[in-house]
């Protein structure tokens, strides 16, 4: 029964953040087409509260992604039969918590910016975002444990076959599954700070405004919008 319970619980979630990254991909271009569209038209119109969502969703599209993949890796590890199949969802859990990390560092000045110009508060959720993520690394050994099965294990099979095996004969289940839950945790966090940051610049770039002027110039793209 706990295992049947475990399965149907992933398999929601699973289908929340298929429809999560569907959606935010289908926003990124009914927002390029109405860039598009207003340019067009001759509307001198500052974008760059589009631009900020774009970039906001990609964000999202990388928490998204780096979820489905590892609440698939803890179901195969949750019902492994064998230690093998147990062995491949660690090695795929490893690779996409140090992919993930590594995809963040490259939008950390654009958060650090956005939450800097907005307010103390979200600027405070920030800064614990980024501990946490300190704290998770360290205590995982990010640098130098997890780097090693990225290079060695999971994103390249090494040809020192003594040290691929010396490695993988180590691999914990349980602290596997540890680690993807405090992992999931900060990027639950960090999906409900894009959330906060998103509403505030709507608010700031006034986008209801462009969707109005999007209403009037472009009707088959606001339909469109319906579909969101």
């Amino acid at each position: 029964i706990m295992n049947k319970s475990f399965n149907d619980s992933a398999d929601k979630s699973i289908e929340v953040f298929t429809n999560v990254l569907d959606v935010i991909q289908k926003s990124n271009n009914i927002t390029n087409d109405i860039k598009i569209g207003l340019s067009n038209n001759d509307n001198e119109i500052n974008f760059d509260g589009f631009d900020i969502v774009k970039k906001m969703n990609d964000i999202a599209s990388l928490i998204a992604i780096s979820n489905l993949d590892l609440i698939v890796a803890s179901k195969i590890l949750y019902n492994a039969s064998n230690n093998w199949e147990k062995i491949y969802s660690i090695k795929n859990a490893y690779l996409t918590i140090f992919e993930t990390f590594k995809a963040y560092n490259k939008h950390r000045q654009f958060l650090n910016e956005i939450s800097t110009n907005s307010s103390a508060i979200l600027n405070d959720e920030f800064k614990n975002i980024n501990n946490s993520i300190k704290i998770f690394k360290n205590k995982y050994r990010y640098d130098s444990e997890m780097s090693v099965v990225r290079n060695n294990i999971s994103g390249h099979i090494s040809d020192n076959i003594e040290l691929y095996y010396n490695t993988i004969i180590q691999f914990d289940g349980d602290k596997t599954g540890e680690m993807i839950i405090e992992f999931l945790q900060i990027t639950d966090t960090l999906e409900n700070f894009l959330i906060k940051v998103l509403e505030q610049e709507k608010l700031k770039y006034n986008n209801q405004e462009l969707i109005e002027i999007a209403k009037k110039t472009l009707p088959c793209l606001y339909d469109k919008i319906n579909l969101l």
